[in-house]
C-alpha cells in the first residue's frame, strides 16, 4: 500500500498537486496576470464616441443587408432597402392607395433631391469654368508661361444643358495628370518611331529589310492609334506617316480591337 501523504519540506507545509510552494502562491489582494484584462473590464461598455455615429451605421448597416426574394419560380438576393421599395410598388400597383400615396412622395423626394444636385453642379462647374478661364486668358495677355494650368482643365469640363450632367474628359487631379503626361509622351515617342522606321522602309533594298522595317513601323503607329484611341477629342492628333499596308492599324478603331484581342 502506498503511502499517500504529501511530502513535507523544511518549512513544515505540506506541498503537492493544488498546493505551491508559498514563495510560488498568489498573494491575497494582486492579480495573478497584471497585465491581463482589468477587473470588471469584461462587462464595462466602450466610450461612445459621436463623431462615429454608431446608429447611422448600424441602420446603412441593415438597409444594405443582402435579402433573398421570390419572384415567381425565381429567387433573387437584393439589399434589403431595395426589397421593401420593391415591395411597396408592388402593393401600390395592387391598388393600395396607401402605398401609391408613399411611392408618390418617395419618388418626388427623390427626384427633388436629384434635380438639386444637378443644378448646384451645373453652377459649381460654371462658376469654375468661367473663373479659370478669364484666369488662363489673363496669363496669356500679359506672357505669363511659368505657372501651371488648373487641374481640372477648365477646356476639359463638359456640361450638358439638356441633362444637367457634368462631366470631366481629362486629368481630375494632379495624380492622374502625371498619368496622363506619361501617355501623351508614349504617344510622341511612338510617332517619332514611325517617322525613323517609315524612313528606313523607304531606303531599304531588299525584301527582308523592308518586311523587317515595316513591321517595326506597324507595331509603333498600333500603340500610338491605341493611346489616341482612348482620348477625349481635345487631346486627340494626327498620326504623321501613317501606314496604309495591309495588317497597319487604324485610326479610331485599334483600342477597339486591343479589348477584344486582349
Amino acid at each position: 500500500m502506498s503511502d499517500n501523504k504529501l511530502p513535507v519540506p523544511a518549512s513544515g507545509q505540506a506541498v503537492g498537486y493544488g498546493r505551491p510552494p508559498a514563495q510560488h502562491r498568489f498573494q491575497k489582494g494582486r492579480s495573478g496576470n497584471p497585465g491581463g484584462r482589468p477587473r470588471g473590464a469584461k462587462n464595462k461598455p466602450k466610450p461612445l464616441d459621436p463623431a462615429l455615429q454608431p446608429t447611422d451605421n448600424l441602420i446603412l448597416e441593415e438597409a444594405y443587408r443582402p435579402v433573398t426574394i421570390r419572384e415567381g419560380e425565381k429567387t433573387i438576393e437584393l439589399p434589403a432597402i431595395q426589397a421593401a421599395v420593391r415591395s411597396l410598388a408592388i402593393s401600390a400597383m395592387k391598388g393600395s392607395r396607401l402605398s401609391q400615396r408613399a411611392l408618390a412622395e418617395l419618388v418626388r423626394t427623390v427626384e427633388e433631391r436629384k434635380s438639386s444636385e444637378r443644378l448646384t453642379s451645373m453652377e459649381n462647374a460654371f462658376e469654375y469654368q468661367q473663373k479659370w478661364t478669364e484666369e488662363l486668358e489673363r496669363r496669356r495677355k500679359l506672357g505669363i508661361t511659368d505657372l501651371p494650368d488648373p487641374v481640372p482643365h477648365p477646356d476639359d469640363i463638359v456640361i450638358d444643358m439638356r441633362t444637367g450632367h457634368v462631366r470631366t474628359e481629362g486629368p481630375l487631379d494632379e495624380r492622374e495628370k502625371k498619368d496622363w503626361e506619361k501617355r501623351i509622351a508614349r504617344r510622341a515617342e511612338a510617332q517619332d518611331e514611325v517617322n525613323a522606321f517609315a524612313e528606313k522602309w523607304r531606303k531599304a533594298r531588299g525584301e527582308k529589310q523592308k518586311e523587317f522595317w515595316l513591321a517595326e513601323w506597324h507595331f509603333e503607329q498600333r500603340i500610338f492609334d491605341i493611346i489616341n484611341d482612348g482620348m477625349p477629342e481635345r487631346y486627340k492628333v494626327k498620326l504623321q506617316n501613317r501606314s496604309w499596308a495591309k495588317g497597319a492599324s487604324r485610326e479610331g478603331k485599334a483600342l477597339e480591337e486591343f479589348r477584344r484581342d486582349r
